[in-house]
């Protein structure tokens, strides 16, 4: 194969990612990168340029959100879940399940038993900084028509929400947080969900409104979160189960 040292243009870099959403149980990284016409090492090198993580983390996430969307659609068994999305072990696919997500499959389906009783409130879950961000709250206005949403605000490790936050706040109805800085985990990112959100909206949701900040942040300022519908995006997905943080 040749090996290429320009930019992936655009119009084929998205057409790597919608194969990789639309082959995610069968594909490798060398599929994708003889998609794009790159070598593996150069292909990864440009993707994680371009998305924040690397091509293989892109697919395990793409994996694991029809996982987490298999386990609370059916009662199908785990391990049947786990071959469905491309896993060959029951031990790694609970194990990769629990470190993207943060809980484990079957406690998956307890939590949206139990959010579906007992809705998340609003809740801090923040470590101690003598520095902090004020982050200003952007919504469309289409996200105030069910009431106010409940927004998550948290800082992760890479520009992407895989893994449980560091630190992080849920509110609603605010236009404006405090956060202290969080060593380790500079990249902030937001989720926000319909007011009265059904279990689904909050663990699997199908049209989520979200927000990166574009860089690491490590001094103390003022940002804007500026949420948009993540629909028809190729952002990796949000896997954290965000109300398992909250223990109210």
């Amino acid at each position: 194969m040749t090996v290429l040292t320009a930019p992936i243009a655009e119009d084929r870099f998205s057409s790597v990612l919608q194969r990789a959403q639309d082959q995610r149980a069968t594909l490798s990284v060398a599929d994708l990168a003889e998609h794009a016409g790159y070598s593996p090492f150069h292909f990864t090198r440009i993707f994680t340029a371009r998305l924040g993580i690397g091509p293989g983390q892109y697919l395990t996430a793409l994996r694991i959100d029809s996982a987490k969307r298999m386990l609370l659609a059916a009662d199908d068994p785990v391990i049947d879940v786990a071959s469905a999305v491309g896993f060959d072990s029951l031990s790694s696919f609970s194990r990769r399940f629990r470190s993207t997500v943060g809980v484990a499959p079957g406690q998956l389906r307890r939590l949206a038993d139990r959010i579906s009783d007992r809705p998340p409130r609003p809740f801090a879950l923040l470590r101690p900084s003598p520095l902090g961000v004020r982050v200003h709250l952007e919504l469309p206005e289409s996200a105030q028509t069910r009431g106010d949403p409940s927004v998550w605000v948290g800082w992760y490790p890479n520009p992407a929400p895989i893994g449980l936050p560091r630190s992080g706040m849920l509110v609603s109805g605010v236009p404006h947080v405090d956060l202290p800085l969080c060593e380790g985990a500079p990249f902030l990112l937001g989720f926000a969900v319909p007011a009265h959100a059904d279990p689904l909206d909050m663990l699997v949701p199908e049209a989520p409104l979200v927000a990166v900040h574009p860089e690491p942040l490590t001094i103390a300022g003022e940002v804007t979160l500026a949420f948009a519908d993540a629909r028809g995006a190729f952002r990796p997905p949000l896997l954290s189960a965000l109300p398992s943080l909250c223990r109210r």
